[in-house]
């Protein structure tokens, strides 16, 4: 069964290919430098070898008219390597380059950088007298987007950004931008992007982005409905309101940036029953550069 990195991809890619071809523009070149003039097109993805086996390409891509294009793409989701796609990746190219008659390039897209160096090495044919060179989409060429305006003009993007860097430091403005996105969606594609989100986000992050969608009660891009969704969704064991369940989050976010708090902070921290204080605990786990600082301060 496809793992949920796969399908997220392949969803992202089959909604927004002309994304792809953005995302291909620093890596190839002769590919338009502007808007391309006729949208790429998803077509079938599926060939039959002579044996009638069918082998089924994640996404296909065209560039010009869909009966004589100029150029195809086939595009892969990578998760992990995997030896039997370095013999069904050349089919594939070759295959489409017989049947669409134009030069077909290979693009595989992973989200793990030791997976792309895999995905990068060259296909040897035989003897090494001839090789496919695919082209690797990986985290580091997938930028990361902040602005919501942005995110917002390209939504597919903005939560691909999420998918490559929701772990890192500071993913919850991504997925603060990408979300924002989502909600302005008024598709069932907004639903599942947020989801998307929520599951590729670091554990940090994700409270941190709780924190923030639950304080900014004026954030012009989120709804007050759209807000308490995700806040309740993500609120993981917490107690809704009540000052120990925000006093055990309090404590889970002290322990994921690498603080170890002593026996005696945490019976403070649980024994507080005063609700404003430990959101001013929260906040300031968000800033500051010790553990020290988010008690010691007045």
């Amino acid at each position: 069964m496809p793992k949920l990195p796969h399908e997220a991809l392949v969803q992202l890619i089959r909604s927004a290919p002309g994304m792809v071809v953005d995302l291909l523009r620093p890596l190839l070149g002769g590919l338009p430098t502007g808007p391309v003039e006729v949208l790429p097109q998803v077509t079938a993805a599926e060939l039959v070898n002579l044996d009638l086996a069918e082998r089924r390409a994640d996404v296909v891509l065209l560039l010009g008219d869909p009966q004589r294009p100029d150029e195809a793409f086939v595009v892969e989701a990578q998760g992990d390597p995997d030896p039997r796609k370095r013999r069904v990746w050349p089919f594939y190219v070759t295959g489409f380059a017989v049947r669409f008659d134009c030069p077909v390039t290979l693009v595989v897209f992973t989200l793990d950088e030791e997976v792309a160096d895999w995905c990068e090495q060259p296909i040897d044919f035989g003897r090494g007298r001839g090789f496919l060179f695919p082209v690797v989409v990986r985290p580091r060429t997938i930028p990361v987007i902040l602005d919501p305006a942005r995110a917002m003009a390209a939504p597919e993007l903005a939560v691909l950004s999420v998918l490559a860097h929701g772990r890192e430091p500071g993913a919850e403005f991504i997925a603060q931008a990408a979300l924002a996105a989502c909600e302005r969606l008024d598709t069932q594609a907004g639903i599942h992007y947020a989801d998307f989100v929520e599951a590729f986000l670091g554990d940090f992050a994700r409270v941190a982005l709780r924190q923030i969608m639950q304080t900014e009660l004026k954030n012009p891009y989120f709804s007050d409905k759209f807000r308490k969704s995700f806040a309740d969704g993500v609120a993981e064991g917490e107690a809704k309101g009540a000052a120990r369940g925000k006093a055990q989050s309090l404590l889970k976010m002290l322990r994921l940036r690498g603080w170890t708090a002593s026996a005696e902070l945490e019976a403070r921290v649980l024994a507080c029953r005063d609700e404003a204080q430990v959101d001013q605990w929260i906040d300031r786990v968000l800033s500051v550069p010790t553990l020290d600082d988010v008690f010691d301060r007045p």
